[in-house]
């Protein structure tokens, strides 16, 4: 039971960044929302930007709330086990992998397209982007092949500062989110054909018309870019953006593993490629994530940096309800080590990534982020135990 006292000065203004990583991050960063709304956090987000397996868990929480971002109680003991019931039960990647192979014609619009008519279908995301609400404002990155620059997804507008952007976008929420999680290697590119389109350019203080240069755009996974999702929320050296308090980062990347298989092994072209694109990205995270870390060390109470496989012995009293102990190194191992997938997960996993997701939040909110705890003591709530 949690109960506080009334705010007494303005609320704290949160931007989340959710990292890619498939369903381990989807399922890790839904877990470090629930350590939010335990404390009734949730209305105080008013930015998020999301890759991949976080955009994935975003448009979860977006669409079992009727397109609107829920509140803390609503989150836990509603939107928490309609999403629990379908990542156990629905299989998005066996269904885009049979998709694909029975209905070849339908991968002309990319195979990210494939997936996100499964996930329209399955997951039961059937909005638009112009749907979504005004706040929070929610940005989902992907990567744009052709100019190598991240493109977003939102409510108002989608495009990239080279091709320029599409205006109040007519575009599914589904094929959005497929584009934000097509992995190299795993799924592929969503193609947008640039004649569907009006094109925008802004220059002297108005919007002008604009015909790109390219006939096709392939949209790959966000995480090529940036893995965190943090470019559009933080900028070396000025800081926060958006008029945020308090910047949460959530890194559910995967550890880059060694490749030593024996003295007479080599491996594929394809594989070879794959390595040398996981190792370009992981240095690209890793120097973003330093930078972070760096920031919010000079400027204590401007943020946090949540990363998966931190092991944690839970101390205070935010305890998830019938089970006080902590995961134990082996679980965090396996959480941390899960690959990166769109597979049906079992309720173990699941259990184990959502309490990964919790504990990680709050061991490192309660130790560094006094600024988050004392707004929470602020807030006037009381939960019952979930």
């Amino acid at each position: 039971m949690i109960q506080s006292k009334s705010a007494v000065s303005r609320p704290l203004k949160i931007a989340l960044a959710f990292s890619g990583g498939g369903v381990r991050a989807t399922v890790f960063h839904l877990g470090v929302l629930a350590r939010l709304a335990r404390q009734d956090l949730l209305g105080q987000v008013k930015i998020v930007s999301s890759v991949s397996g976080g955009s994935l868990a975003a448009g979860l929480v977006f669409s079992i709330s009727g397109n609107r971002w829920p509140g803390s109680a609503q989150y836990l003991h509603d939107v928490v086990p309609q999403i629990h019931e379908l990542l156990t039960t629905r299989d998005l990647q066996r269904s885009y992998v049979m998709k694909s192979l029975m209905f070849p014609w339908q991968i002309a619009k990319g195979r990210a397209a494939v997936l996100g008519d499964a996930i329209r279908k399955h997951w039961r995301i059937e909005t638009d982007l112009a749907e979504l609400p005004i706040s929070p404002r929610w940005i989902i990155n992907a990567t744009c092949y052709e100019t190598g620059k991240n493109w977003r997804f939102g409510r108002d507008q989608m495009g990239d500062y080279q091709t320029k952007y599409i205006n109040d976008p007519d575009f599914p929420l589904s094929h959005a989110l497929a584009a934000s999680a097509a992995v190299p290697g795993l799924i592929g590119p969503l193609v947008v054909k640039t004649r569907d389109y009006a094109w925008n350019e802004f220059r002297d203080d108005d919007w002008h018309s604009f015909s790109p240069q390219y006939k096709r755009l392939h949209l790959w996974d966000g995480g090529v870019y940036d893995n965190l999702g943090v470019e559009s929320l933080f900028k070396p050296g000025v800081g926060l953006q958006n008029d945020t308090d308090f910047l949460i980062v959530c890194d559910a990347s995967r550890p880059l593993s060694g490749e030593s298989r024996g003295t007479h092994w080599r491996p594929s072209y394809l594989r070879a490629s794959m390595r040398l694109v996981d190792v370009a990205t992981d240095q690209v995270r890793s120097l973003r994530a330093r930078m972070l870390i760096n920031h919010f060390q000079q400027n204590p109470g401007s943020g946090a940096y949540l990363r998966m496989g931190l092991k944690t012995k839970r101390g205070n009293n935010l305890r998830i309800a019938g089970e006080t102990p902590a995961l134990t190194d082996a679980e965090v191992r396996q959480a941390a080590g899960m690959e990166t997938t769109l597979r049906r997960l079992t309720h173990n996993e699941f259990s184990i990534l959502f309490r990964h997701g919790y504990e990680v939040a709050d061991a490192t909110l309660t130790r560094h982020s006094e600024k988050v705890v004392r707004s929470a003591s602020q807030n006037h709530v009381r939960f019952r135990a979930a």
